[in-house]
C-alpha cells in the first residue's frame, strides 16, 4: 500500500488538491492571450498549480513550455536549455524540430545525438565569432516564429527572480523588450522569492513594470485541506477526526508542503503500528520525527547566519508582526532598524522567511520549532 501523501516534488492527479479558482483564472489568463505573474511563498505549491495549468492547456491545443531559471547560470545555459525546451515540445519528430529552428538560430548548430539505448536528445554546437547577444535574441523569439493563430505558445518561467543574476537588468530589458511583441504566446512568470519577483513586476524603473496581470497564490482554505486530508487517510481505510485533523493544520501552519510531509509520517506510523484511526498524539510525535529527520540540516542553516541574525531569528519566532518595536528591540538586544532590516532581507534571499502584509513569517513552520528550542 503506497502512501496517499506527498511532498518535496511536483504534486498531481490525486495529490493536487483545492485550487480550482486559481487553476482556472491562470488557464483564462493564458489561453486569452494575456501574460500572467503568480505571487506566493515557498512551499505553497506554485509550481504544481502551473504544471496542472499547463497540462490542461495542453489538452485544448495549445504547446507549452516550461524553464526552471534555477538551471540557468549565464545566457549560454540559458540559449541552450530554453531552445532544448522548445525542440523537445514540436509535435513532429526530434529531427524536423531540430530542422526547423535551424532555420531561424545563426548562432548555433542544432543537433540530435543518441544515447547507449537509442533515446534521442538535443544538442547545440556554438559556431565560434558569432554574437551571443543576436543569437540570445533570436532564441527569445523562437516560439513567436514557430507559433500560429492555429498553435499558440504558453510559456512557463519559474524561478523567474533569478533572470537578474545573469545580466543584471540588460537581460530583463532585451526579454521585456521581445515578449512584448509576441502575438501568439502567453507567459506566466513566477518563483520563490517573492519580494524580489515583486521587486521586478512592481517598480517603475524595472523592465517588467506592471507587464503582466498579478495573482496571489494565499494558504488553501481550511475546510478545503481538512477535508482532503480526511478522504486521502479514508482512501486506506484510516480514519482521523476533525479535532485532529485541525491540529495537523495548526502544527503545519495550513501550508500545502508541510501538510502533505506530517500527513505522511503520520500515515507511516499508523501503517506501522497497523491502527485503523489516527490519534491526536501522532501530530506531537511526527513533528519530532521531522525534528530529527531535518536536525542536521536545521543545525548547518542556523550555524551559518551571523549573531545578528541568529538575534533576528529569535525574536521572530516570538515577535513576527513587531520587529522593529522598541519593546523588541530592548528585548532581543537589536541595533538600529537599519540593521535589522539587512538581516531580514538576507533571510529572505536565503528563503528561511517571507514578507506578507508587513509581517514576517517562516517559510518552514517545523524550523521555527528548531529555533524556540534550540536558540
Amino acid at each position: 500500500m503506497s502512501n496517499p501523501f506527498k511532498f518535496g516534488s511536483i504534486v498531481s492527479g490525486e495529490y493536487f488538491y483545492n485550487r480550482e479558482e486559481e487553476l482556472l483564472r491562470i488557464k483564462q489568463t493564458l489561453s486569452g492571450g494575456n501574460n500572467i505573474t503568480l505571487y506566493a511563498p515557498r512551499r505553497y505549491g506554485k509550481t504544481s498549480l502551473v504544471k496542472k495549468a499547463l497540462n490542461d492547456l495542453e489538452k485544448q491545443g495549445f504547446i507549452t513550455v516550461y524553464l526552471d531559471f534555477m538551471r540557468v547560470f549565464s545566457k549560454e545555459t540559458f540559449i541552450e536549455k530554453y531552445s532544448q525546451a522548445i525542440a523537445a515540445k514540436q509535435s513532429r519528430s526530434l529531427e524536423k524540430a531540430v530542422k526547423s529552428i535551424s532555420g531561424y538560430i545563426t548562432g548555433f548548430v542544432p543537433s540530435v545525438s543518441f544515447d547507449s539505448s537509442g533515446s534521442p536528445s538535443f544538442s547545440i554546437s556554438w559556431i565560434k565569432g558569432r554574437d551571443t547577444e543576436k543569437t540570445l535574441s533570436e532564441v527569445i523569439d523562437l516560439p513567436q516564429k514557430l507559433a500560429s493563430n492555429k498553435s499558440k505558445w504558453i510559456i512557463a518561467f519559474d524561478e523567474f527572480q533569478e533572470i537578474s543574476k545573469l545580466n543584471g537588468e540588460n537581460f530583463e530589458a532585451m526579454l521585456r523588450s521581445h515578449i512584448q511583441d509576441h502575438q501568439n504566446v502567453s507567459y506566466v512568470f513566477f518563483g520563490s522569492k517573492t519580494h524580489l519577483l515583486k521587486d521586478m513586476f512592481n517598480k517603475k524603473n524595472r523592465p517588467f513594470y506592471n507587464s503582466s496581470f498579478v495573482l496571489t497564490i494565499d494558504k488553501i482554505a481550511e475546510e478545503k485541506s481538512v477535508h482532503f486530508l480526511k478522504e486521502r487517510f479514508r482512501s486506506t481505510n484510516i480514519e482521523i477526526d476533525d479535532q485532529t485533523t485541525h491540529y495537523i493544520l495548526e502544527k503545519a501552519e495550513n501550508i500545502p508542503y508541510y501538510i502533505q510531509f506530517l500527513a505522511h509520517e503520520i500515515w507511516q506510523e499508523a501503517i506501522i503500528k497497523g491502527q485503523n484511526k489516527v490519534a491526536y498524539n501522532q501530530i506531537d510525535e511526527a513533528v519530532e520525527t521531522i525534528l530529527k529527520l531535518q536536525s542536521d540540516y536545521y543545525w548547518e542553516l542556523t550555524n551559518r547566519q551571523t549573531s545578528y541574525r541568529k538575534k533576528v531569528l529569535k525574536a521572530l519566532c516570538k515577535s513576527s508582526n513587531a520587529i522593529f518595536s522598541y519593546k523588541v528591540t530592548e528585548v532581543y538586544g537589536l541595533g538600529a532598524s537599519s540593521s535589522t532590516q539587512k538581516a531580514l532581507e538576507v533571510l529572505m534571499d536565503e528563503g528561511i522567511i517571507e514578507k506578507q502584509n508587513n509581517n514576517y513569517f517562516f517559510t518552514d513552520p517545523i524550523y521555527k520549532t528548531f529555533l524556540i528550542r534550540n536558540i
